[in-house]
């Protein structure tokens, strides 16, 4: 009999113990996932443009099922992107750390400010409303690192006359998320570019162009004339009889330098860099002696020399 009890009572401590240390084991069990906002595309704006640039802060994360209040997680980082050269790839903007088992349903943030940039001359950008909510496509549960990808494709429209000119923002945006496994990797590095691959642009409704090293696409195009700048190539001369564009070129990389460097262009020849995000190919020398160039796209954006 005295046996029988002290296993009875043995059984009793166990059963305690489990109770008293489950809701910690399984704390530690499910546990909290990095989860990285990304954001992609370029937005629509008038001709001439060649940045468009937004400062950004309060970035968060909502799971569903969750009320509008607790269900926030603050996700860190803030900073400015340039959002003429994310087309076919996403730059991780923030990171914020989700339960496991969780559900992604919105994300949101703040415009702080904005700026664009037409035919070389910067502009400063109102929005009406600078808080961007977006919903999510799809949701998925969190069960390991992820992504939230947030397609953003803001309007800039330009409103007044030809003395004076107001550039408005008016926000449009929608989001899936991707979660890391053998063959996705997440790139939870504030800044990291990440190429956007056919899933996840067939999940957004992108149409992604592919070609060379990177993905590459055509942008927005501009016509110049002589006195203007394109990227890093100063124009010069502009001569449709004989099918050329003289200008100047100035370095940036590794070694930024002041003195030009006297070049003549062609049609098909590029300027500026691919690794910034900057490069303009010469599309047509017109007969009004103007020449277009169009912004090239391309997900080699990242590691210039330095």
């Amino acid at each position: 009999m005295q046996s029988k009890a002290i296993i009875i009572a043995a059984v009793v401590v166990v059963v305690i113990a489990i109770l008293y240390f489950a809701p910690g084991m399984l704390s530690a069990a499910t546990g909290n996932y990095n989860v990285a906002v990304q954001m992609t595309d370029p937005p629509s704006v008038p001709p001439g443009t060649q940045q468009l640039i937004i400062s950004y802060s309060s970035v968060q994360v909502h799971t569903s099922g969750a009320g509008n209040q607790s269900g926030w997680a603050s996700a860190s980082g803030s900073g400015s992107l340039n959002l003429m050269a994310l087309q076919n790839v996403s730059q991780t903007i923030a990171n914020a750390q989700i339960k496991a088992n969780s559900t992604i349903d919105l994300v949101r943030f703040n415009i702080t400010s904005a700026k664009i940039v037409i035919n070389g001359t910067t502009y400063n950008v109102s929005s009406p409303n600078n808080q961007v909510n977006v919903a999510i496509t799809g949701g998925k549960k969190i069960n390991a690192s992820a992504a939230v990808v947030v397609d953003f494709y803001p309007t800039v429209n330009a409103h007044g006359n030809s003395n004076s000119t107001a550039y408005v923002l008016v926000p449009a945006a929608r989001a899936v998320v991707v979660t890391g496994n053998s063959t996705v990797s997440i790139n939870t590095n504030l800044g990291g570019i990440t190429s956007i691959t056919s899933g996840v642009g067939a999940q957004l409704g992108l149409n992604l162009s592919i070609g060379g090293s990177g993905n590459t696409s055509s942008g927005n195009s501009i016509t110049v004339h002589p006195g203007q700048e394109v990227s890093n190539f100063l124009v010069k001369n502009i001569s449709y009889s004989s099918g050329t564009v003289f200008g100047l070129i100035y370095i940036r990389y590794p070694v930024a330098t002041s003195q030009g460097i006297n070049t003549t262009l062609r049609a098909g020849n590029t300027v500026g860099y691919a690794c910034d995000g900057t490069e303009f190919n010469l599309t047509s020398i017109n007969s009004n002696d103007t020449a277009t160039f169009t912004h090239v796209f391309t997900s080699r954006v990242g590691g210039c020399p330095v």
